[in-house]
Order: C-alpha cells, then structure tokens, then sequence
C-alpha cells in the first residue's frame, strides 16, 4: 500500500477516535483527564496501529492508558462503524512521550540567559 495512502488512513483513524473518545467513551480515566490523540502509526498490512496520546496530568498517563486499554473493545466497534476502510487495524495505545520532551527542550531554551549583541534586532 502506498505510504501517502496509510497517512490518509492514519489521520482519518486519528480525527474518528479522537471524536469517539469525546463524545462516545464514558470511562472516566478517559473523560477526567482530557485526552488527546497525538498520532497514529499504522502498519502498511493495515492490521496493527499505534495510537499515541497524551494528557492534561503526566502524572496520570497509567490511568488512562488502563482507561483506553478496558474501552479498546468499544472503541474498536465505533471505529468500524464509522471509518470507511475495510480492515481496522488492531489498536494499541502508547503514551507520546515526544511532546514531553519538546516540552523540556522549549523550558529550557526559555530559561538560558542569552545576552542580546548591539544591533541585533
């Protein structure tokens, strides 16, 4: 399958669960800690997918992952329903830990104290 085919795919997976999580899963791990899918990595036979995400607390990132990991069933379901592919892929869920460490990197530029250079604007 081509690559530009699976970045559709794992998009349209990204914006359905990311709706489904909202609006359909009641599991409060999920709904109390504002979760938010931050990519979705499919493999190229479609069956296995990557979904990672992130939340409001790092510190509860077991939490709703246990949340994601129970619901995973009904998920699946909503997801079958209404994607318009023919296999949906298997999912499991990782907490993105990239955006932690961009977090990290960006704090850490801000607090460097860089003296400005004369006319340098």
């Amino acid at each position: 399958m081509s690559s530009h085919k699976i970045l559709r795919i794992n998009e349209n997976i990204k914006q359905t669960l990311s709706a489904i999580l909202m609006r359909d899963i009641e599991d409060p791990r999920i709904k109390n800690n504002l979760v938010t899918i931050s990519n979705v990595d499919t493999s190229k036979d479609l069956k296995e997918a990557r979904v990672y995400f992130v939340c409001l607390d790092p510190k509860k990132q077991n939490e709703v992952l246990s949340g994601l990991n129970s619901a995973k069933g009904v998920i699946f379901s909503f997801l079958k329903k209404q994607l318009k592919i023919r296999y949906v892929p298997n999912l499991t869920f990782y907490y993105d830990k990239k955006l932690i460490e961009v977090n990290k990197v960006l704090t850490d530029i801000r607090n460097l104290n860089i003296p400005e250079e004369d006319g340098i604007e």
